[in-house]
Order: structure tokens, then C-alpha cells, then sequence
């Protein structure tokens, strides 16, 4: 893993310095359960970030390391969140996954299907892995008291889709500082399921640049097996 700053919608790296495409919390007002009483910077998404040497690979592989930063605060009775968004279907009826990294924080990762007929929670530290699974959308949630810093590895080859999250005005259930809150724009309430991170190895860029092929599956999800017990650890 290479070292880098953030400060702002900068972040700095010894190559290059990078410029933030920055949401804003009335970016997400569609899918907020409280109105937002003011405007500002809600996160910062660095997209593309990789070593000059290292710029092949990613291009070859079709795969992009992204950097989010979410500064901690809450919106009305919400812990800060990100707007949420689905990926398209790549082939043999699933969509694209992607995995993440938490750099630094604590994050909530919610997963929901598109019919929200299952809802899936994972809570994952600096270190932690998870994985967001084919079929699935997802927000990430900062639920701690410092900014979540996070990296991800995604396909190249699509653009996200967020209209059906605004739509429903979020994802099905809401976290807050007093705990779950249903969405009421939604007909069903499926259990929250919750689970641990992936048991996957940190640095998952020195993992993508040493063995790239291993990670096949972001651009061809069939090409491996989605079993459940292996994607999440199970909550004692």
C-alpha cells in the first residue's frame, strides 16, 4: 500500500495529488430520513488512484482503486451515510460486485436486493474487508467518531445506478443514533441480518498488483462461488 494525504477534496500522494468528486448533503436529501437543515460537504471520492508503474495493470484488468473519505456527523437522526447506489447486470442474471477496504474508522455496510427482500449489515474496522456481493446495492455508513477512510476495488466497465435508491428515498431501513428505523416508502421490512467483515487479507491494492487475475471475479462474478458462510463471518 502506498502512502497518501487527505485534506479537503485533496488528496496527496508522492506521484501525484488528486482532486475529490465531492457529494454534497443536499446531494442526498432523496434519501435522508430527516431534511437536512443545511448544505455542505457530505464525502469525498477519489476515483482512479494507482502508482504510475502500476497504471497497466488496472487498465489491462479492466479494475479501478477508488479512495472515499466520510467525515463523521449526523444528519437529523442519522449517522452520516453515502447516497447508495445498484450495479447492472454483467451476465448469467448477476451484477457486478466489488470489494472494500477499511483504511481507517468504523463503517456500517448495508446491502440490500433490488425487491428489498433481503438486507444484509456489516460493521468493519480499520483492517476489515468486505465484499459486496452480486445483486446486492449498497450505502456505506461512518458510525464512528473519527473520518472513515475506505478503498475499494471495482470494474472499470459501468456506471452505478442510484435512481432506484432515490426512488424508494434509501435503502428499506434507516441506521440512526437510536438504531433502526424503517423506511416508510417501502411496502416490506425484511429482517436485518447481521454479519462480520470478509475474511479476506488488508491491502488490497498490493494483493490486486501482485496477483491481478485473482480478481477475475469483479468483471466476471460467475467465475466464482457466492456462498454466503464464506463471504461474511458470522455474528456470535
Amino acid at each position: 500500500m502506498f502512502e497518501f494525504k487527505w485534506s479537503g477534496n485533496v488528496l496527496k500522494t508522492p506521484w501525484k495529488t488528486y482532486e475529490a468528486s465531492v457529494r454534497r448533503i443536499f446531494n442526498l436529501k432523496d434519501v435522508l430520513l430527516d431534511e437536512p437543515e443545511e448544505d455542505g460537504s457530505a464525502y469525498y471520492m477519489f476515483r482512479g488512484v494507482h502508482c504510475p508503474e502500476d497504471e497497466d495493470k488496472f487498465k489491462e484488468h479492466k479494475i479501478r482503486y477508488d479512495i472515499t473519505v466520510i467525515p463523521p456527523r449526523t444528519i437529523g437522526r442519522e449517522y452520516i451515510k453515502t447516497l447508495g447506489h445498484y450495479h447492472p447486470e454483467v451476465g448469467y442474471g448477476l451484477s457486478y460486485p466489488e470489494i472494500y477496504e477499511v483504511l481507517q474508522g468504523k463503517a456500517l455496510f448495508l446491502l440490500q436486493t433490488r425487491d428489498a427482500s433481503d438486507f444484509i449489515a456489516v460493521k468493519a474496522k480499520a483492517g476489515d474487508v468486505v465484499i459486496m456481493i452480486p445483486n446486492y446495492g449498497h450505502v456505506t455508513v461512518n458510525i464512528g467518531s473519527e473520518p472513515l477512510i475506505m478503498a475499494n476495488l471495482v470494474s472499470s466497465e459501468f456506471s452505478s445506478e442510484y435512481e432506484p435508491v432515490k426512488e424508494k428515498h434509501g435503502f428499506a431501513w434507516y441506521y440512526t443514533t437510536g438504531g433502526w428505523v424503517k423506511n416508510e416508502h417501502y411496502d416490506k421490512h425484511p429482517e436485518v441480518r447481521e454479519f462480520g467483515p470478509t475474511p479476506f487479507p488488508p491491502d488490497i491494492y498490493s494483493f490486486f498488483v501482485e496477483r491481478p487475475r485473482f480478481f477475475e471475479w469483479l468483471n466476471r462474478p460467475w467465475k466464482t462461488e457466492w456462498r454466503e458462510e464464506w463471504i461474511f463471518k458470522t455474528q456470535r
